[in-house]
């Protein structure tokens, strides 16, 4: 098993089934444009975003411990974040859409239609009338903070799909520095990014001489 299955394995259900849930309700598999030249067909779930995002989360964010930053593992709070919310988002009666995931059973954010997951990450970010007390750390009655999480877990999700990440393949989560593409990004298909290239000629203006001649200088084109 490469690092990226065993990591992913390690991960406790609840936390990798919510995750997975929340890439998908951000870049849906869309099947209607999987004719050729449409720029979209596979969502985040089929390019693994999901551990994409378990991964930063637990590895490249730092907190405060009393003087120091630290790196704190936040998947699991987060998860446990978004599951609250979706609870509150149903007690208060705004979920419009009936047809949720019958496999999120339990897992009150993934049992959620995709359309009430993105307005429950809305609420909890806009919303400064939530009890968040409930929440674990480092949520607890810290609202600035929840609303960095949700918008760090949605430009993450994008920067996941659309980066060259998923190329990656079975290196995918092991340290940047040991990462090596297996293939071309998918992201960068969809987008038309045709790669990157070493260099090439491009003229870039015209090479200039100044001279200088008793206290003055005058520009002459080369």
């Amino acid at each position: 098993m490469h690092q990226a299955a065993a990591y992913a394995a390690a991960v406790p259900p609840h936390t990798y089934i919510t995750f997975l849930a929340l890439v998908e309700a951000i870049i849906p598999y869309t099947a209607a444009c999987s004719a050729p030249g449409d720029v979209q067909s596979a969502g985040a779930v089929q390019f693994g975003v999901h551990e994409y995002l378990i991964w930063e989360l637990d590895h490249n964010l730092s907190l405060w411990q009393g003087f120091y930053l630290t790196a704190v593992p936040l998947s699991a709070p987060t998860a446990a974040l978004l599951n609250y919310g979706a609870v509150q988002f149903c007690a208060l009666g705004h979920n419009q859409d009936d047809h949720g995931n019958p496999g999120g059973a339990g897992l009150p954010f993934a049992a959620l239609h995709p359309s009430d997951r993105i307005r429950v990450l809305a609420m909890l970010e806009q919303s400064d009338q939530l009890d968040l007390a409930p929440l674990p750390p480092p949520y607890r009655n810290d609202l600035g903070i929840v609303r960095y999480m949700i918008d760090f877990i949605n430009r993450q999700t994008l920067f996941g799909n659309y980066s060259e990440w998923p190329a990656y393949g079975s290196t995918r989560l092991k340290v940047p520095t040991e990462r090596r593409l297996e293939g071309f990004p998918p992201g960068w298909s969809q987008v038309r990014y045709p790669g990157v290239v070493p260099g090439y000629r491009a003229f870039m203006g015209n090479v200039l001489t100044i001279e200088r001649q008793g206290g003055g200088s005058s520009i002459v084109r080369s």
